[in-house]
């Protein structure tokens, strides 16, 4: 079987967040436990391939065009998909590909592709629908054009494409009811924690202060504001704690000069002042080190594919206070605090009760062994037989 995985992942921005995460473990892992088909990548030379490890490279084919560089600025975007669209199905047919694999499919920054050919199937990985079940709030945040291209994104999956690999079981259900596409392949191969995400290796972690840590952001279903008056209101409620007193918010995100001085305005205004941390963008081992030294994960979204961060935390040892709505329940399982992320009150007891629960090895090695029921490597080897199961019955067509 000949599989054509596409690149453009490794061009844009979310290669180095969750959407890379994914990209990288699950093309690695597909690579690492396959011998006998041909995997093939559409993208241009370039130092983004370097983002793969080396011996991925040396297995991967490079189909390269120009028309691959989703970074073109001479390009409009409806001519630069057309153009990608016509390479990709002509490349497609001349080397005789039977599954094409989008990994990135739905963001405004990438191209899918139409289909113009009958002899390969057509796969896409789906993270989330956000922009349709939060339709209200992303209308004030996404441009008309944006949006529209986003619907016609949709449609186009909907006629086009025969596999769908959904990162949790609640992104699946969502897909199905929302687009009623029922009469096609769905597979649900979840995320998993990095190898390198585990418990601080001695029983306590060096912390001057204490500090919940928060991944999060200014995207409007990440919940900052209700995240920050929920803190403000557990260090109100429970004034009498020196425990409490003494914990700081941390706040883990990209963030632009006015950003931050709107978020520590507003602290200020709730009476955080000094007891807000930012960040901004860090790296794996930075991450790595947040978690490990934290006393607890604040996790609050409003909606996720499928939260990573939890998954993270929890293999990094910590309690993890949760919202419960989309697909976090399916990932903390029972070994997360869950709370209403619309109600302030429920958010700072739920925090609370996360920030009383032990961190003796015992506790900290339960739920890192939770967090290693989901793996990478199973994640690979489920797509791999998703790709087989719908490439097997082309291969007769294209024989005969």
């Amino acid at each position: 079987m000949k599989i054509l995985i596409d690149g453009q992942t490794l061009l844009t921005a979310e290669i180095t967040r969750g959407i890379g995460t994914y990209f990288r473990n699950c093309v690695e892992g597909i690579l690492a436990n396959d011998f006998s088909n041909d995997f093939y990548i559409n993208s241009i030379p370039g130092a983004h391939l370097d983002r793969l490890s080396s011996w991925a490279r040396e297995k991967l084919c490079l189909i390269d065009d120009p028309v691959y560089d989703i970074r073109a600025a001479d390009r409009g975007k409806k001519y630069r998909s057309e153009q990608y669209s016509n390479s990709l199905n002509n490349d497609i047919e001349k080397r005789g590909i039977d599954l094409y694999w989008s990994p990135n499919a739905l963001m405004d920054n990438v191209v899918l592709p139409t289909r113009q050919t009958s002899a390969c199937q057509f796969a896409v990985t789906i993270f989330d629908l956000i922009i349709l079940v939060m339709a209200k709030e992303y209308a004030k945040h996404w441009s008309s054009s944006a949006l529209t291209s986003y619907e016609k994104k949709l449609e186009l999956l909907k006629q086009d494409y025969d596999l769908f690999l959904h990162i949790s079981r609640h992104t699946r259900s969502d897909f199905t009811r929302l687009l009623q596409i029922e009469n096609k392949q769905h597979v649900v191969t979840p995320l998993a924690a990095g190898g390198s995400f585990r418990p601080y290796p001695f029983p306590k972690a060096p912390a001057i202060n204490e500090y919940v840590v928060y991944t999060g952001g200014f995207d409007p279903r990440k919940n900052m504001d209700r995240a920050l008056e929920a803190f403000a209101v557990l260090q109100k409620k429970y004034v009498a704690d020196p425990r409490i007193q003494a914990t700081e918010l941390c706040l883990v995100c990209s963030l632009d000069k006015v950003a931050e001085s709107r978020m520590l305005r507003r602290a200020e205004r709730l009476g955080l002042s000094g007891k807000v941390r930012l960040t901004g963008f860090v790296s794996e081992a930075a991450l790595l080190a947040l978690y490990q030294k934290a006393r607890c994960l604040f996790f609050p979204s409003l909606y996720e594919g499928f939260g990573l961060p939890v998954l993270e935390g929890l293999a990094c040892g910590l309690p993890v206070a949760s919202s419960n709505t989309s697909s976090l329940p399916e990932v903390g399982g029972d070994l997360a605090v869950y709370f209403d992320p619309y109600n302030i009150d429920e958010m700072a007891d739920g925090l609370y009760q996360a920030l009383q629960a032990p961190m003796d090895y015992q506790s900290r090695q339960r739920r890192y062994d939770y967090s290693r029921t989901f793996s990478w490597p199973e994640t690979a080897r489920a797509t791999l037989r998703a790709f087989a199961d719908c490439a097997g019955d082309m291969r007769p067509k294209r024989v005969a």
